[in-house]
């Protein structure tokens, strides 16, 4: 039944909220309401099974200045710790505490269109920082292997977390050069072989074709083999020759092997990942599961 009961609310917790979703400002009153010990009671015991995805209820309080007809409105404050994220939600009970409702739609119209919109807090989820330090000894492990992966020269590092056969990652391979000169960054490209032995033998192919060819010309190269079609390009890749010596295979094998190991032990668990450390910090920093534009990233204090 737990599982059955996570499995209902993490879609409807957990969604990404782009600004199409986001509730307008409101300016209210503040009251100083208390949560009654049933209410919490209830809200928290809904939200339990979640522990088992490493997310936590840090606050459950009243909504304030959220009014919905037969319903009291709770904002609760949960930790995603797996994605080093704080997310904000409302949760609806009835008057008598005996129905409950995890998402509720505000209807608008505007001429001959009807609007639609889930009612949630103006600033639903925040990204929050964590030790990055072992990241850097990532990076420096990438060079010691001789496996290329920097591309651009600056002060200011962004690490992407990658996968040959991530079809999100392939899409954007022949624009990483182009990134990297219009933010004024250097990108520090990590491999993850989430897709295992395949994913191991593609990483292969890669470090032989950026050590002739260089990390830019390499990832060029990659997107060549489709021009644009993930699966022309997989295809293409699954037949490559590797040229690189036995013994070199198997050490960048065992490498990638415990590569990805440790990268799920920090944290990290889907490519594209986005890893950055803002100006001032010494090994603070964010961990982006998914994309996000890099001048965005580069905002984050």
């Amino acid at each position: 039944m737990r599982l059955l009961t996570a499995a209902l609310v993490i879609p409807l917790l957990l969604t990404s909220c782009s600004k199409a979703t986001q509730t307008e400002n409101r300016t209210v009153k503040s009251k100083k309401e208390k949560v009654g010990s049933k209410e919490e009671k209830i809200v928290r015991a809904l939200l339990e099974p979640l522990k088992v995805r490493g997310i936590e209820v840090k606050e459950v309080k009243p909504a304030e200045g959220v009014k919905v007809p037969g319903f009291k409105a709770f904002e609760v404050t949960l930790i995603d710790k797996p994605n080093s994220r704080e997310i904000k939600r409302y949760i609806f009970l009835s008057p008598d505490d005996r129905y409950l409702t995890l998402e509720v739609f505000q209807v608008s119209e505007k001429g001959k269109e009807i609007h639609i919109k889930p009612i949630r807090p103006k600033n639903p989820e925040k990204q929050l920082k964590v030790d990055l330090s072992w990241v850097k000894e990532i990076d420096k492990k990438l060079s010691e292997m001789n496996v290329p992966h920097v591309i651009g020269k600056s002060d200011r590092k962004i690490y992407i977390v990658w996968d040959v056969f991530c079809p999100f990652c392939y899409s954007h391979f022949n624009q990483i050069e182009e990134v990297a000169k219009e933010n004024g960054v250097e990108i520090h490209m990590i491999p993850f072989p989430i897709h295992g032995e395949n994913s191991i033998k593609g990483l292969l192919y890669y470090t032989q074709l950026a050590r002739e060819k260089g990390t830019t010309e390499a990832f060029k190269e990659l997107y060549k083999m489709g021009n644009g079609d993930f699966r022309a390009y997989m295809k293409e890749l699954k037949n490559k020759e590797l040229k690189l010596s036995k013994r070199d295979q198997e050490q960048l094998k065992t490498f990638f092997n415990q590569l990805k190991s440790d990268l799920v032990k920090k944290g990290v668990h889907a490519t594209p990942s986005i890893i950055y450390i803002p100006e001032g910090e010494k090994d603070k920093g964010y961990i982006i599961v998914g994309f996000k534009p890099i001048d965005q990233v580069l905002k984050m204090k």
